[in-house]
């Protein structure tokens, strides 16, 4: 008999009698193969990719892509300087993703427009509303607004109330106030009715969503642009538009039907994507 075959065996290893650790390190180690085993059984029902309704994670991947992010986890990517090659195709995706959304012929990288990867598309709606935080601040400063007296100036950030929890968040770590503009059974989007009734000097920006996830929809950011070029027109502080696009920004450009909602419209400033 091969005990050693028994040994790396989940079915005949004692190991895969014990309880899976779940507060401390043991004391001993365990053998690698009956660990995959047993992390693969606890992840059964959640690591397919074509049945993972929970998040934006339903799309399956060639096995050379998942080779190679495989290979990419002794990168630490992060580090721009000590990872040049790999920081250049970060730059190529950003372009490339750039222009799909059209940004327009002849921009160029960090010239005309910036982007970057991030961890997921929660921190990529994180950057879109700093970017939008910090401009109002700007723009406040200048037109005579006491932004520190924040019992006047709170800044506030207008979305749909079918958001996704990390604007939440967002608006919790920055101190800025959420106003949500309700759905009905007759307004499963964003509300265009009354969406400018939330704006006032102390608005940041409106968050479109290109794909909710809980009613399927799209926010009509095609209208919604125009409503803020109206706005706009005589506004003390203008406005700008992020785009949370993290359901659907690598669904819609390949598909017909889809009103414009990306960099085509004058006021979308910012756009987040999901990579997965």
């Amino acid at each position: 008999m091969n005990t050693d075959y028994l040994e790396s065996s989940f079915l005949g290893s004692k190991e895969a009698a014990r309880s899976m650790p779940k507060k401390v390190l043991p004391d001993q180690g365990m053998n690698p193969d009956t660990a995959e085993t047993l992390v693969n059984h606890i992840r059964l029902n959640e690591a397919k990719a074509d049945q993972n309704l929970a998040t934006f994670c339903t799309t399956q991947m060639e096995p050379q892509a998942d080779r190679l992010m495989m290979n990419s986890l002794e990168t630490n990517a992060i580090d721009k300087s000590e990872y040049p090659k790999t920081t250049a195709m970060e730059n190529y995706s950003i372009s490339m993703i750039a222009h799909m959304w059209n940004i327009g012929e002849g921009k160029e990288l960090y010239k005309d427009f910036i982007g970057t990867s991030t961890v997921g598309s929660s921190e990529g709606c994180m950057l879109g509303g700093l970017a939008l935080l910090h401009s109002w601040k700007h723009r406040a400063k200048i037109a005579g607004l006491d932004i520190d007296n924040l019992h006047e100036h709170k800044p506030n950030l207008i979305i749909n109330s079918a958001f996704q929890v990390v604007w939440e968040k967002f608006c919790t770590y920055w101190n800025v106030e959420l106003r949500e503009v309700p759905m009905d059974e007759n307004h499963m989007s964003l509300n265009m009715d009354t969406v400018m009734d939330y704006v006032d000097e102390n608005t940041i920006g409106i968050v479109g969503i290109q794909g909710i996830t809980y009613t399927g929809r799209v926010d009509d950011i095609q209208k919604l642009d125009e409503l803020v070029s109206e706005y706009n027109k005589t506004a003390k502080l203008p406005i700008k538009i992020h785009v949370d696009a993290a359901f659907g920004g690598f669904f819609a450009p390949f598909v017909d039907g889809f009103k414009p909602w990306d960099f085509r419209l004058k006021n979308v400033a910012s756009i987040n994507v999901s990579g997965q």
